[in-house]
């Protein structure tokens, strides 16, 4: 009887454990996503070419590379998922995916170890004992002997003690969306103290991608450059540099940029966006 309780006990747990798998295996890119897919203000934007379809998955390799490939090619980045668990079904990504209307998702898992223990599982048990007994009596008719059995039973728990063995890996899903063909056609951010410093000056943004096909991209502008000056207006943040774009939306202009300690000039003609 004990050895069926253990064999019906693991069966249990087996079954529990698979519940919670499935039960876990899509929700992991939703619960632990991070990105825009609360802004309003990002999904109003003009500039986005909302995918038609199913989004299509990709497997990364350097997640800094794909960024930049991605970058290349025109897509944005809408946002990630970022977790650590073990048997995540991965369509998962893609159910997110369409939540945040994404094209392209880009996928990273990296094993991390292998989590061992035991799980206690508790179950009913009852138990039945046996008495026997046997006597004499006395009475007005006689003399007479007696013997029979009395049973009782004991309602109780058992626990056993199952092990468990799970392997467990960090994973990231990258989400991306195409953009409409850009005015000028690169990607950028602030330079740094150490940029400041080699170039002299405060003024300047670093230019992290350039899109193939675009204005900056036929102009030859580089990653890696310091683009300073876009026509008359110089450049020293984001929103400087957005708006020296669209002053000159649809002109033929003269970029200032910094390769290599040098500083260079460039022509481009802004495309006027749609």
């Amino acid at each position: 009887m004990l050895a069926g309780s253990a064999g019906l006990a693991k069966k249990i747990l087996k079954v529990f454990l698979l519940s919670l798998l499935l039960q876990g295996c899509a929700t992991p890119f939703s619960k632990f996503y991070y990105g825009k897919a609360g802004d309003d203000n990002f999904f109003k934007s003009t500039f986005l070419v909302f995918p038609i379809g199913e989004p299509q998955v990709y497997r990364g390799g350097n997640q800094e590379q794909d960024s930049l490939r991605m970058n290349e090619n025109n897509y944005t980045l809408v946002g990630y998922s970022s977790f650590n668990a073990s048997n995540v079904d991965e369509k998962g990504a893609i159910d997110q995916a369409k939540k945040v209307h994404a094209a392209i998702v880009m996928l990273y898992s990296k094993y991390t170890g292998t989590q061992s223990g035991y799980t206690p599982l508790t179950l009913p048990n009852v138990t039945t004992s046996s008495t026997s007994l046997n006597g004499n009596v006395y009475g007005s008719g006689g003399y007479a002997s007696y013997s029979g059995t009395a049973n009782t039973t004991t309602q109780g728990t058992k626990t056993t003690y199952i092990p468990y063995s799970v392997d467990k890996s960090d994973y990231l899903a990258t989400y991306w969306i195409k953009s409409k063909p850009p005015r000028f056609g690169a990607k950028f951010e602030d330079i740094t103290p150490e940029i400041k410093k080699q170039i002299g000056s405060n003024k300047g943004v670093l230019i992290t991608a350039v899109i193939k096909g675009s204005p900056a991209f036929e102009a030859d502008l580089l990653n890696g450059d310091v683009l300073r000056q876009i026509g008359d207006v110089s450049v020293f943040d984001e929103d400087s540099t957005l708006k020296a774009i669209t002053m000159n939306e649809g002109r033929k202009v003269v970029v200032v940029i910094v390769r290599e300690g040098k500083e260079l000039q460039k022509s481009v003609k802004l495309r006027t966006q749609n």
